[in-house]
């Protein structure tokens, strides 16, 4: 923190707040590049109220706040600070594109607003100008006094975004402008305060004198209000105003002045123009796709869905109500659950984004499969979300070529495994009578190691093409892996291995489908198994933690082998590739579509010791779950 009595090596001081060093510095780099004496910049977030109370100003010094990082203290402060400094002119550094902030601190009473540091000199110039009377002496801070120059009020209104003013009408009709003040940052001479005892053809182009009297006529003739749009050139260009002319009725009941408002919105039509032509874009390019836009106000529960949308299931649009609801009803119900508590898990923060698939019913009663993905895309003060955005895919002849696959891989499976039961019952009687002829015994091995093989491919084949439909429960951890340590250990005995297993909390419960979860760990428990030497340990692990703002359960299988070598660790997950004698290349395969089914995450490394390591990550719940019916621990 620098001392308040810290000596000023330069003409003035600049006191700051909340401004990090880096920008510091941006500020006197700022200052030099336009020829301005370079301010010793002065971070007084630290300061107590004793320094304060102490600091003295300067003639050219200045305050510097670093917008909404501020915290509600420092602006209160602040406020304090400043009216023991009344001279002193303050600055506000506010995001580029957020005029709420802005027009907020102004309101509040800060001289000037800026986005850049290159902008900071100018703001400083402005302030400084801005505290200064019409006779260029500062103002005072005491308040009006009696007698005072009676030119006190002009530009009390700098710090609105309209041009505001006032055409005093004669009893003959003629139209002259009284008072005109321009809004901050007024550029061009579209109504300047000069233009006082002016007539509006004096002082403006004929183009704009002609629309602006046609509507000062009217306001005349109907004695209403009136608003409406219209252009003018201001400095070779055409910009667009918004304007709010009110009659004035003197005590007769005369109009005899018709006071105006008017703001350029030029920026905003442009704008406005801009988006129709970006969302014109959009549409072409979704005309073109099986993909429907939606945009979710998660403050009033509206939902826009976009033509596209309502076309995939073969309705007009705006046929299906506006809001969450109406789209969850037309969901299957063996797909609501979990497409729900996909929603749920990213609003909730567990999950960074919303993926699921599931079907709807189209208007033909029939089902279409969509991939919906989106995520928040705006928050509230409090932290909560305010919007969600996202994307429908069609992808129901993705899921047909699926389910045919599926079903040509079950007929495979049945069709082979009936004679593959019988070859194995052929092979027990065999074994049974010939079993210890030592002619015979090897090829009763390699016959009984390739029976095998052909059911354990089977099984994985069943398992990969099982359907997608995942509907978790809540299960208790620990009771999964050691039903998965137990299916492993005729394993475990075979290759003489130790499995530890150490939970970072033993009454753990998760949303999980339990039967597919098993099938993970059982499969990364058999090939940690399966590459393990002999007296080797397996260790699986489970912890808690926390990465990019989820939070997350991780589940480690570790063996003492000889790790992955670099062509397995880049093709670990893709299916029938190994380089285990009789494995089928299925497992990793199988374990990374059940895992990215829960919302989570598989990966696969080489440990620091030796041996290969397997992580999977799974969305951990906002609440501690419990199953229902158990004491609490």
């Amino acid at each position: 923190m620098e001392s308040p009595s810290s000596p000023a090596p330069t003409s003035f001081q600049l006191l700051t707040v909340g401004v990090p060093a880096a920008v510091r510095r941006a500020l006197g780099r700022a200052f030099r590049a336009v020829g301005e004496p370079v301010p010793n910049c002065i971070d007084i977030s630290g300061w107590s109220e004793a320094e304060l109370d102490s600091f003295v100003c300067g003639p050219g010094d200045a305050l510097l706040l670093w917008g909404p990082s501020a915290t509600e203290a420092w602006h209160i402060r602040i406020r304090t600070f400043r009216t023991h400094h009344p001279d002193l002119p303050t600055l506000v550094r506010i995001p580029k594109g957020d005029p709420v902030i802005g027009e907020a601190m102004l309101r509040e009473g800060f001289h000037e607003i800026y986005v850049t540091a290159a902008q900071a000199p100018e703001a400083l110039r402005r302030g400084r100008a801005r505290l200064m009377g019409p006779r260029g002496q500062a103002q005072s801070g005491s308040g009006p006094a009696r007698g005072e120059d009676p030119y006190r009020f002009d530009g009390l209104f700098q710090n609105l975004y309209d041009w505001i003013y006032v055409v005093g009408i004669s009893e003959q009709g003629e139209m002259t402008f009284e008072t005109v003040n321009p809004p901050l940052h007024a550029s061009g001479s579209f109504l300047n305060p000069d233009f006082a005892g002016r007539s509006p053809e004096s002082c403006l182009t004929s183009s704009s004198a002609a629309q602006l009297i046609a509507h000062f006529q009217r306001v005349l003739q109907g004695g209403t209000p009136l608003q409406f749009e219209e252009e003018h050139p201001i400095a070779r260009e055409v910009r667009t105003f918004q304007t709010i002319l009110t009659p004035v009725r003197n005590k007769w009941g005369r109009i005899h002045r018709i006071a105006g408002i008017s703001r350029d919105i030029t920026a905003l039509k442009v704008a406005q123009a801009e988006l129709r032509a970006s969302e014109e874009r959009l549409n072409h390019a979704l005309d073109g796709t099986q993909q429907g836009l939606w945009d979710l106000d998660l403050e009033t529960g509206n939902i826009y869905r976009s033509p596209r949308w309502f076309g995939m299931l073969g309705y007009e649009p705006g046929a299906i109500a506006s809001t969450l609801q109406a789209g969850f009803d037309l969901i299957h119900p063996e797909d609501r659950l979990q497409t729900e508590a996909a929603l749920n898990a990213h609003l909730e923060g567990r999950l960074p984004g919303l993926q699921a698939e599931y079907r709807l019913r189209t208007q033909s009663g029939d089902w279409l499969w969509v991939f919906d993905a989106g995520k928040v895309v705006a928050w509230r003060g409090d932290g909560r979300p305010a919007r969600m955005a996202g994307m429908c895919t069609d992808i129901t002849e993705r899921r047909r070529a699926e389910e045919s696959l599926r079903a040509l891989v079950g007929g495979v499976v049945h069709e082979i495994r009936n004679p593959v039961y019988g070859i194995s019952i052929n092979l027990d009687a065999l074994e049974a009578t010939f079993g210890e002829e030592p002619r015979y015994r090897p090829f009763l091995l390699a016959l009984r190691e390739s029976s095998d093989r052909i059911q354990g491919l089977m099984n994985d084949l069943r398992d990969y093409g099982e359907p997608r439909t995942l509907n978790p429960e809540p299960c208790r951890v620990r009771t999964l892996l050691e039903d998965a340590l137990r299916s492993c250990e005729t394993l475990q005995v075979s290759r003489d291995c130790k499995v530890r297993l150490a939970l970072e909390d033993e009454a753990l419960v998760l949303p999980l489908n339990a039967r597919r979860m098993h099938q993970v760990f059982r499969n990364l428990i058999e090939n940690a198994l399966h590459h393990s030497p002999p007296n080797g340990t397996v260790s699986v692990r489970g912890r808690h933690l926390r990465d990019e703002g989820h939070d997350w359960w991780a589940f480690s299988v570790e063996d003492e082998g000889s790790g992955f070598d670099p062509e397995s660790l880049a093709r670990a997950f893709e299916p029938f590739f190994t380089r285990r004698k009789g494995g089928t290349g299925l497992g990793l395969s199988i374990v990374k579509r059940v895992v990215e089914e829960h919302g989570g995450t598989v990966a696969v490394e080489n440990a620091a010791g030796g041996g290969a390591r397997v992580t999977l990550r799974v969305p951990a719940p906002r609440r501690r779950m419990e199953l229902i019916g158990e004491p609490r621990g």
